[in-house]
């Protein structure tokens, strides 16, 4: 739903509003500033997806914490542009609820225990981009691309309650993305939005301790497909003609699709049961500074 908010606004923002487009220049930028993401998954008791329907759900919430990320825009003089972005968040604070039941749609709930949370995440994506034009005073650049976006979201006990637990569940989620940037440039202040979409792949590793005969460093593994929407606005200004303040927020949402879920036991066995789903949203809001050339 937020997704959707977001990706409403960036549209009418971009059909309605008249800005003086000017060329763009090349930047290199860094910024700092928070995030927050959610992740919620779940799996069945077999590969069909039954017995029950949901075995086991986990819960990650406000996952949140300082985040750092940093980049480079180079255009070239044929319209044709490249875009280069990596980031780190650092997760400081979270909970994570763990849900067990023995009964379809979350019937007979015999296990409900909440933990603390850290762990981090790493964001890495490239972008082509290609000027084709002006649309209601934006400059309207179409852009193809690859992202990778890796997590770490652990389970961490405390003094009363599974004290030495620190499981973690590391996921990732890489592909290709597409979307669109719209650039608007009047004087020494400028807005550029973008929403994008993309087809991945997602895997993640589990290491858990709640379970005594799971095997370690690897207790499970989740494969599938998946896909994500993003949507941002940056506004900014510029000093001294090579030096520019900005702000910027963002929101991304993923969906996985169902897929396997894969045990390994201290025994050397090994059971398949079917990974219903994996979602996740974060969103996230800093300031920088950038040097153009």
């Amino acid at each position: 739903m937020y997704c959707r908010k977001i990706i409403s606004l960036l549209l009418f923002l971009l059909c309605s509003t008249a800005f003086c487009v000017k060329a763009q220049r090349n930047e290199i930028r860094v910024a700092a500033g928070y995030g927050r993401s959610d992740l919620h998954w779940s799996i069945a008791g077999n590969i069909d997806g039954e017995d029950p329907d949901i075995l086991s759900e986990l819960v990650w919430s406000r996952l949140r914490g300082p985040l750092w990320n940093g980049g480079i825009r180079y255009y070239f003089k044929n319209r044709l542009g490249i875009e280069l972005n990596a980031g780190y968040h650092s997760i400081q604070q979270g909970r994570v609820t763990d849900r067990d039941y023995a009964g379809d749609h979350r019937q007979d709930n015999y296990y409900n225990e909440q933990f603390n949370s850290g762990g981090r995440d790493v964001l890495i994506d490239a972008a082509v981009n290609y000027n084709i034009g002006i649309l209601a005073d934006f400059q309207i650049r179409p852009f193809i691309g690859y992202t990778l976006k890796k997590q770490e979201a652990l389970l961490l006990g405390d003094e009363e309650k599974e004290k030495d637990l620190h499981s973690s569940y590391k996921t990732t989620w890489m592909g290709g993305r597409a979307g669109l940037n719209a650039i608007g440039v009047f004087n020494r202040f400028d807005i550029r939005m973008n929403c994008s979409g993309g087809l991945l792949n997602y895997k993640a590793d589990a290491l858990w301790n709640l379970i005594g005969n799971f095997a370690k460093t690897v207790s499970f593994r989740h494969r599938t497909h998946a896909y994500q929407v993003d949507g941002n606005i940056e506004m900014g200004y510029t000093f001294w003609k090579k030096i520019r303040v900005m702000g910027y927020y963002q929101i991304t949402h993923g969906d996985a699709w169902k897929g396997t879920d894969r045990a390994y036991y201290t025994d050397g066995s090994t059971i398949d049961t079917r990974l219903n789903w994996v979602t996740t949203t974060g969103t996230a809001f800093g300031a920088g500074l950038s040097y153009l050339f």
